[in-house]
């Protein structure tokens, strides 16, 4: 583990339509939980946990680290979202992501 300074560069994306490619107001590139679990040390984890699981990215960097995980969402929306993204990237990892 290193210190990674106090800001951190994620590439992303750009986006053409917010509602098709981003219906969550709140979303963040997988990256960002996948570097903060790599910084905690994965091998350490036992269990993931988002209680605002939104449309899942945090969930997609568990499943990319063989993480265990588990979130909580109370919209149907975006738990649909979200499970669809999963079973996406279960499937095809190089999909990109909603």
């Amino acid at each position: 583990m290193r210190c990674r300074g106090n800001t951190w560069f994620i590439p992303y994306r750009t986006i053409r339509s917010r509602d098709a490619q981003r219906p969550h107001p709140a979303t963040f590139p997988p990256e960002l939980p996948e570097m903060c679990m790599r910084l905690h040390g994965v091998e350490r984890i036992r269990l993931a946990m988002d209680p605002f699981l939104g449309i899942g990215h945090s969930a997609l960097a568990a499943l990319r680290l063989g993480v265990p995980f588990v979130g909580f969402e109370i919209d149907p929306g975006y738990l649909e979202v979200a499970r669809d993204n999963l079973k996406a990237a279960a499937a095809a990892p190089e999909l990109p992501l909603r």
